[in-house]
């Protein structure tokens, strides 16, 4: 049984880091910080994470910096910054 969407899991990441967290272009957070807030705060699969990412990479979203961090490219800084975004909002309530 598939999880979440890719994109829906992607442009939640990119809500996260850039309203949740403050982020913009260039700046990012550590893998490790994500998957403890996608899988401990809201109760969601790992797998459905990493596939977010990796959707967000292919859409050129987000790059991986050095130390394993992701990073805000423009368009994920102005993706991530859509206030109601209708595929974000069909992620399932931990």
């Amino acid at each position: 049984m598939n999880g979440i969407p890719n994109e829906s899991a992607a442009l939640h990441i990119l809500r996260h880091l850039v309203q949740g967290m403050g982020k913009t272009q260039g700046q990012g957070a550590s893998i490790l910080n994500l998957r403890h807030w996608w899988t401990i705060s809201l109760g969601q699969r790992g797998e459905d994470l990493e596939r977010g990412l990796e959707y967000a990479s292919q859409c050129q979203w987000i790059e991986r910096g050095p130390d394993n961090q992701i990073l805000l490219t423009s368009l994920g800084s102005e993706k991530g910054g859509v206030s109601q975004s209708a595929a974000s909002s069909r992620l399932p309530s931990p």
